[in-house]
């Protein structure tokens, strides 16, 4: 369902590429999320969400749709979830690869 992904090695590319295969990261977990959990904030396409990634509210939305997806996996699976939007939302403000590095560990639970 998901990627599996070292969370490590996602760290380590996103600054040896200066950012860049963040970019890659969150179009790819964007895409997979929406797919495994079919939420969206206000009905926003992947694509939609990746262009605001941009204008500084991106991650404050993809931190939402992706505690919001990842929760509907774990409730189809029967696992309990946890509301983590707060965390989320702060990482993806002040420290957005802190964010990336769990939300990609819950991916890789899942």
């Amino acid at each position: 369902m998901f990627t599996q992904r070292s969370v490590v090695v996602v760290i380590l590319l996103t600054i040896v590429t200066c950012g860049i295969y963040s970019l890659y990261w969150y179009w790819s977990a964007m895409h997979e999320l929406n797919n495994a959990g079919g939420k969206s904030l206000g009905n926003l396409s992947p694509e939609i969400q990746f262009v605001l990634l941009f204008l500084y509210v991106g991650g404050v939305v993809f931190a939402i749709n992706a505690d919001d997806n990842i929760n509907a996996v774990k409730q189809s699976r029967g696992l309990t979830a946890a509301d983590n939007k707060v965390i989320y939302v702060l990482l993806a403000l002040l420290f957005p690869i802190a964010m990336i590095a769990l939300i990609q560990n819950e991916m890789n639970q899942l």
